[in-house]
């Protein structure tokens, strides 16, 4: 008798062609529980329809009570190996006791055959018995001396070692012999096999084949996105740093074009800076009331509908109202030359000049008015004509009474005050009109009052008038460039030329000579260099490279302290391709 293991996995097409390969015309097939063959009956009616064609006779044995029961249904024979007693066992355990005395204190068993009054002589009976005593050949004709639970553990590992041996077996076996008694049998037979057991099996092994591709492809997906779209690598870099130190005399010269030594002092370029600006202000008066008589002031606009060359008017020049109204010219004016088309059109040009009235009070608060003639070109008609002015707005101040004055501290207070704020005002425009490298000391900066006019006349709430005109100069040079001169000055490493990781420059002793436009002072300079390096650059460098190459250009970078690379995701073999995904740090 050959006793058979069924792996869990097998199926019955594969079971078939190795019983049909057995030589031995009875069979014992050990099936363990949960196999797969315990899926359908109708796996058990083919076994028993080819083992009656091939005139084998196949017993089931298992522990699993369900595939007895279907091996019964179909007419195979089976038998239980651990239950005592069981119908149509193929071998029953029980206690020695039953044959003999236990010795030495051991809960003995056999595996004993059936007698054959009990069996009732059937040749079931027989091939039950046959099976038993291959057992027991195969135990060497001893008693197993092991309890139920004991045996039952034995026979399930047994179980478990042939079928993962048969797992990886399975397919050469099913190569060879398989395909030989399949082929004996003809091949209708196996697909025939194939079909009635393992259809389901095969469909939903489709199932399972494509959503493995599925699962498969979208993970291959999220890798590319994640390793195209959303890697990124940092690069720190640490260069050593030299202490640098510095002192000298310069000039800064209006006069220099580059920077050279001159002596002892080093001489650079300079530039000579230049601002104008007047203000007026208001400043109340505390004097005594006094009689006072103000004349009204304005703006005139003069228009020159006359010809295309200039006209000056001087100072006084009278422009008379339509009722009468004389208003004078504070300053000289020079009025432009209008227009003239080829075919004589004109087309008026123009000037605004301040005006006063020719006397005070407030009758002359007048305005707007059109036009105002000017009775010095009376004689000239067509002058008289083309030259006019226009109050676009109003005059206004005059008046006639009593009112306070200001003192003569009133005055000089009026006057400090002005030159104060004339200076900020010179001081806020010089920052906005030069460039931002450049350096301008203190005390290379110089405001001259060139014009201050206090106007002792009040205005209706007692205020009195301050006009002041100044212009500023300031001696500056372009302290990047300096800069840039002094780091020259510095020893190169490897033919590099360092830049400052930290620049610190003090100035002192400052003179300027603002007739010359030169300014000399001594410089005193602190700071680190460090080789030059730009991360961009870099980033650019290395972009798209493996990371061993790019760690090895790092390495290879003069004055080089320490260096790391982090790259996400942690697989990535090379530097992302886009240099804006990679951060450079040097310090």
């Amino acid at each position: 008798m050959k006793k058979l293991t069924v792996d869990k996995e097998e199926g019955i097409a594969d079971v078939i062609d190795r019983i049909l390969a057995v030589g031995d015309s009875h069979i014992t097939l050990v099936i363990p529980r949960g196999s797969a063959l315990a899926k359908s009956a109708g796996n058990f009616r083919l076994l028993k329809r080819e083992a009656d064609a091939a005139e084998k006779t196949v017993v089931v044995e298992s522990v699993d009570d369900a595939i007895l029961a279907l091996a019964e249904e179909h007419g195979l024979g089976s038998g239980h190996s651990f239950l005592k007693g069981r119908p149509g066992a193929l071998s029953d355990i029980i206690p020695k006791s039953a044959t003999k005395e236990p010795s030495e204190g051991k809960r003995s068993v056999h595996l004993a055959v059936p007698d054959e009054e009990d069996a009732g002589g059937s040749e079931e009976d027989e091939r039950r018995g046959d099976a038993a005593r291959g057992d027991s050949a195969m135990n060497g004709g001893e008693d197993v001396d092991l309890d139920k639970e004991e045996q039952l553990n034995r026979a399930e590992a047994e179980e478990s070692f042939f079928g993962a041996k048969r797992f990886f077996s399975k397919r050469s076996a099913s190569s060879s012999g398989g395909d030989e008694g399949r082929a004996e049998r003809g091949g209708s037979d196996g697909n025939r096999y194939d079909n009635e057991e393992d259809g389901g099996e095969r469909r939903g092994s489709g199932r399972a084949w494509w959503w493995t591709i599925g699962i498969l492809a979208v993970v291959a997906l999220a890798f590319y996105v994640v390793t195209t779209v959303f890697a990124h690598a940092q690069v720190l870099i640490d260069f050593t740093q030299t202490p640098w130190n510095y002192q000298n005399n310069f000039i800064a010269d209006k006069a220099v074009a580059t920077t050279t030594m001159e002596g002892q002092s080093v001489a650079v370029p300079a530039q000579v800076f230049t601002t104008d600006k007047n203000i007026t202000q208001l400043f109340p008066a505390t004097g005594s009331s006094q009689a006072v008589s103000v004349r009204a002031q304005g703006t005139i606009t003069i228009y020159n509908d006359y010809g295309a060359a200039s006209q000056d008017l001087v100072a006084t020049t009278r422009f008379m109202t339509p009722d009468g109204k004389i208003f004078r010219l504070v300053n000289s004016v020079t009025v432009p030359g209008a227009k003239v088309a080829a075919d004589g059109t004109i087309t008026p040009s123009s000037i605004t000049a301040p005006i006063v009235a020719d006397q005070p009070g407030p009758s002359y608060n007048v305005g707007p008015i059109a036009k105002l003639t000017i009775p010095g070109f009376q004689k000239y008609p067509a002058k008289y004509a083309g030259f006019y002015g226009a109050i676009a707005g109003a005059t206004s101040g005059g008046f006639t009474g009593v009112r306070m004055v200001p003192t003569l501290a009133d005055i000089a207070a009026a006057k400090a005050s002005t030159t104060a704020i004339l200076q900020a005002d010179l001081e806020s425009s010089l920052s906005s009109s030069y460039p931002n490298n450049f350096k301008i000391l203190d005390g290379a900066t110089d405001i001259q009052i060139t014009k201050m006019t206090v106007s002792t006349s009040t205005d209706a709430n007692g205020n009195f008038t301050v006009f002041a005109a100044a212009t500023l100069q300031a001696i500056g040079f372009d302290e990047q460039a300096l800069e840039n001169w002094l780091l020259g000055q510095t020893n190169t490493a490897n033919g590099i030329t360092p830049s400052f990781k930290t620049v610190n420059l003090s100035y002192a002793n400052v003179q300027a000579d603002f007739t010359n436009g030169r300014v000399s002072f001594a410089l005193n300079g602190q700071g680190t260099i460090e080789p030059a390096f730009s991360s961009a650059q870099f980033a650019q460098t290395i972009a798209g490279d493996s990371i061993n190459r790019a760690r090895n250009l790092i390495q290879g970078l003069p004055d080089l302290a320490s260096g790391k690379i982090s790259v996400w995701p942690i697989w990535l073999w090379n530097m992302p391709s886009d240099p804006g995904r990679i951060q450079v740090t040097a310090n």
